[in-house]
């Protein structure tokens, strides 16, 4: 019964709980009799929940009358990482999630786009564009980032309050995570950039941070191999950013979609 109309299920169970909740506050029935009925209804709530996708009839009821934007698939990858935690969030849709990167380069400072980041590298950021919709729409929301090494351990976190919009909405830190000044006590290898809003966890990024290249050059004997600079660099995912960030994540975001 519950698979043929989820979005009645999901009505159906608004209106015998708000009606339960009223009886209870009318103060009509005994209190033991009161909290039966509770735990019966958590415990119905319970087994449609799992033998029904609510979720998914709530997102459809919260976008309705305005296409979606379709996430890249970069944000799809973070998106299913997060799903396998028990705080998930599926009010918000991920549309793209990655890190800028402050490189030091011969001509000054450049700021790129990045999977790969090297100890060399000055400072690094996570930004996310998420889809908010309608109903959830011109509110303040606690957005935090966090960047965590193989072993778990946060090193960088960040929270601060964003007003959100109906539609498409860059999440960008107000600082960035220092790289180079900490690179003595950091572990290269597979590190992990989370963004939750309002402690519901929309994706999980991986990204890769190797050693610095130039402690690597002054320990190689003289008939080590020559080693290149930014060796890791990836031609889809490293490129150089304007002085606008939300223009130039927002262009980037575009076109990875539309690939």
């Amino acid at each position: 019964m519950f698979r043929q109309s989820n979005r009645g299920t999901l009505v159906w169970l608004v209106i015998v709980g708000a009606a339960l909740g009223l009886t209870l506050l009318a103060g009509g029935i005994p209190t033991g009799v009161g909290a039966a009925l509770l735990v019966a209804y958590l415990g119905l709530l319970a087994a449609v929940t799992r033998s029904a996708d609510l979720s998914g009839a709530l997102g459809h009821v919260l976008w309705r009358g305005r296409e979606r934007q379709e996430p890249t698939e970069v944000a799809r990858e973070a998106a299913a990482r997060a799903r396998s935690l028990p705080n998930y969030d599926t009010l918000y849709r991920l549309l793209d999630i990655g890190l800028i990167v402050d490189e030091q380069r011969p001509d000054g400072m450049a700021l790129r786009r990045g999977r790969f980041v090297s100890l060399d590298d000055d400072g690094l950021r996570p930004f996310a564009i998420i889809d908010v919709p309608d109903a959830l729409g011109n509110g303040l929301a606690l957005v935090r980032f966090e960047l965590r090494d193989g072993a778990g351990r946060a090193h960088y976190v960040h929270e601060a309050e964003r007003w959100l919009q109906p539609g498409e909405n860059i999440l960008v830190p107000d600082y960035r995570f220092p790289v180079r000044k900490h690179a003595p006590e950091l572990e290269s290898g597979g590190w992990t950039a989370q963004v939750s809003i309002d402690g519901g966890a929309l994706g999980i990024y991986h990204f890769n941070l190797s050693e610095s290249l130039a402690e690597l050059r002054r320990q190689m004997g003289p008939d080590g191999e020559l080693l290149r600079d930014r060796v890791w660099r990836s031609d889809d995912d490293d490129e150089s950013l304007p002085l606008s960030l939300e223009e130039l994540l927002r262009a980037q975001s575009r076109q990875q979609r539309a690939q």
